[in-house]
């Protein structure tokens, strides 16, 4: 289970790494990397909200604690996003 976990791991960090150059290109100004880093958070927020949802139908207490810990964090970068992207704006 362990390897399946880390081999997708792995191909989803490929894939957002390809989704990153593609949007951002070569040369992006602060503005661009902000959008895309929030679109990545917002992303992260919604897949952990489905695994909470999830989780709360296993017997695994650990799972559904570390999987809600997670998605709090993940709220706190969306929320650190938010913030520097208004910064952005107003400064």
């Amino acid at each position: 289970m362990k390897i399946i976990i880390k081999n997708t791991a792995t191909e989803t960090e490929q894939k957002a790494t390809k989704m990153m150059q593609t949007y951002l290109g070569n040369n992006p100004d602060l503005s661009e990397t902000l959008e895309f880093l929030s679109i990545a958070e917002g992303g992260e927020v919604v897949h952990y909200e489905g695994l909470d949802s999830l989780a709360k139908e296993f017997k695994d207490k650990d799972l559904a604690k570390k999987t809600k810990s997670i998605l709090t964090e993940e709220k706190n970068h969306l929320y650190k996003c938010i913030q520097l992207v208004k910064q952005n704006v107003s400064g």
